[in-house]
């Protein structure tokens, strides 16, 4: 009898010890789970300060003097500002064709404080994108990156020089929001751009929006007035081989044309055009004497296939156009109301 006590008092002061340990312990894992996430915190800001800093250096300040007549015939200068990126260690520079259209004379600030002149080399109006020159060897760049692995809720940081403020580029930060959007503003219509909610102000255009591999993914175009954190950056995808064909004589791009203006048909894309279709790629405005119109197509037709492969945004036919050369005859289907038909168009050379 005196032995079972004894092992049951054993056991019991044991049982108490595991408690106490227990709840010694407890404590300490609680007080240390808030500094590893902290520290996981801290690896990622510090990751974000490394590539800001690799690529800060290729991201330049352009100056844009234009003269402006005023009614009377007098003469001003007007000075306007945006970004640029250096994409070859030779001087040329990729920025927006808006921030330097038009100028008389462009100036380049450098990351480490010069200002030198900077030539144009080529513009295309059609993506917003241009490259100018500077004289320089060994100039620090940010190399392209691959744009199509883009998801959203990625991670991306834009670069630039908003406002014109003193004091070197601006850093933000953000999500890639969407990818491959298509839209018009003004007279220009953007395709395969990137949606990101990273901030975006007038002097950002031209700039690069940049992964966290410190790759450039897009350069940074367009803010949309009266909308908050919504930012568009042209991706590299288009980016890059348009940069090659304005570097390379004879200085633009050379794409074939359809001459048509799309839109991608949503729900209220179709309710607004009274369209049957409910997908597909509209025919907004069709360009008399274009390709297409030679072909019989018309405002208002809906494509729904490019050479055998169904297109359900204006972007990706635009790309599928791309991959085409001049002189190419080119198998579209489309609906016209009801009825389903198809086209042959021989793509001509883009309109200067």
């Amino acid at each position: 009898m005196i032995r079972h006590r004894y092992f049951f008092s054993v056991a019991v002061l044991a049982l108490l010890l595991m408690l106490a340990v227990t709840a010694c312990i407890a404590p300490r894992e609680q007080a240390t789970a808030p500094a590893s996430n902290g520290a996981g915190a801290i690896a990622l800001s510090n990751a974000i300060a490394d590539v800001v800093e690799q690529v800060m250096p290729g991201v330049v300040f352009i100056s844009a003097h234009r003269t402006i007549v005023d009614l009377f015939g007098n003469p001003s200068m007007h000075i306007g500002t945006g970004s640029g990126v250096i994409i070859s260690p030779d001087g040329y520079i990729l920025t927006n064709n808006h921030v330097v259209e038009g100028a008389d004379r462009l100036e380049v600030t450098l990351h480490d404080g010069r200002t030198l002149e900077a030539a144009l080399t080529g513009t295309d109006p059609l993506t917003d994108l241009a490259v100018i020159n500077i004289e320089g060897r060994n100039l620090p760049t940010a190399p392209f990156g691959d744009a199509t692995q883009l998801r959203p809720g990625n991670l991306v940081i834009a670069i630039g020089n908003p406002l014109g403020l003193e004091g070197g580029p601006t850093v933000t930060l953000g999500v890639v929001s969407n990818t491959e959007r298509s839209f018009t503003v003004g007279e220009v219509t953007f395709y395969d751009v990137i949606q990101t909610d990273a901030a975006i102000n007038p002097g950002n255009s031209g700039g690069p929006l940049v992964d966290l591999r410190g790759q450039v993914v897009g350069i940074n175009t367009v803010l949309i007035g009266g909308a908050e954190n919504i930012g568009f950056a042209i991706s590299t995808s288009t980016a890059q081989p348009v940069s090659q064909s304005l570097i390379a004589p004879p200085h633009r791009v050379i794409r074939p044309w359809l001459g048509v203006l799309l839109s991608t048909v949503t729900p209220v894309v179709a309710a607004e055009h009274r369209l049957v279709r409910t997908s597909g790629v509209l025919v907004v405005r069709l360009v008399d004497g274009s390709p297409a119109a030679k072909a019989g197509m018309r405002e208002g037709d809906v494509i729904t296939h490019f050479e055998g492969e169904e297109v359900t945004e204006a972007t990706q036919l635009i790309k599928a156009l791309w991959r085409h050369q001049v002189g190419d005859r080119v198998e579209i289907t489309f609906w016209r109301g009801q009825e389903e038909e198809k086209a042959v168009v021989e793509l001509t050379v883009e309109r200067p």
